[in-house]
Formats: structure tokens, C-alpha cells, sequence
């Protein structure tokens, strides 16, 4: 006798495509990025100059590098589980992560007032992240209709 299962089968890369595939590799590059500079701010400031922190209410880089791993670190990593479970929201999921990162840059911009050069490389990778989960929600829209 056989058993009747009614899950849905595992998704798999052919579900994601080769966008949702290309943005979970970005959303995972960039978590990790955001995981090890946010441990180095905390342990030592990775040489970053205090004078940087001259607009900000702290003295030392440890909240920031908090500030790093709870804004980018976490939210990419979900993203990434999300992306990779290739469920129904995971293109908004992506674009939404896409979205933070380049406000992150901005807010940075803002508070520090300080240019430093992956400000914009991590910028573009969000861009990059938007971009590849609006064509991947337009790839599974295609295939519904």
C-alpha cells in the first residue's frame, strides 16, 4: 500500500531560476560580509578612525558593529533562508533586503558624514539584490499566466 502526501515537493534552483539563484548568492556574500565587519568593529574597530564617530552619540565601535550585524548581518541571512525555501514571497523578501541595504548606506552617509569606498559597492549590491528579485518575480509571474 502506498501513502498519499500531499506536501509540495522541495523546491529546488530550477524553482528559483537563474535570478532567484543569483540573489541568494549575493544575499549570502553579503551577509557574511556584514557578519565579519560587524564582529571587527565590536572587537576592534578594524581601524576604522574614532574621529568618524564625532556625529554619533558613541565613543567606540562596538554599537555600530552591533548596529551592522542586527541591520545587515540578520536581515540578509533571512532573506537568504527565504530565497533559498523559494516560497511565494521570497521575490519581495529579496527586494525588501535589496531596499534595507541601500537605506543602510544612506543612513550611513548621513550620520557619519564620512565617504568610505565599499559605500558605494555595498549600495550597488543592494541595487543588484532589487533588481534580481523584481526579475525573478517577473519570471514566476510569466510562467503563472
Amino acid at each position: 500500500m502506498t501513502t498519499l502526501h500531499l506536501s509540495r515537493p522541495p523546491r529546488t534552483r530550477t524553482a528559483r531560476g537563474w535570478p532567484g539563484t543569483t540573489l541568494l548568492v549575493v544575499l549570502v556574500l553579503v551577509a557574511l560580509n556584514a557578519v565579519y565587519g560587524g564582529v571587527g568593529l565590536m572587537v576592534n574597530g578594524m581601524g576604522m578612525p574614532r574621529e568618524w564617530l564625532e556625529h554619533l552619540p558613541v565613543d567606540s565601535w562596538v554599537l555600530p558593529g552591533v548596529a551592522l550585524f542586527l541591520t545587515v548581518a540578520v536581515p540578509q541571512a533571512l532573506a537568504a533562508v527565504e530565497v533559498w525555501r523559494a516560497g511565494e514571497r521570497a521575490p519581495l523578501v529579496g527586494l525588501a533586503a535589496g531596499a534595507a541595504l541601500v537605506l543602510w548606506i544612506v543612513v550611513q552617509l548621513l550620520l557619519l558624514r564620512r565617504y568610505f569606498f565599499l559605500q558605494p559597492v555595498i549600495a550597488g549590491l543592494g541595487l543588484v539584490e532589487m533588481g534580481l528579485a523584481a526579475a525573478w518575480w517577473r519570471t514566476r509571474r510569466g510562467a503563472r499566466t
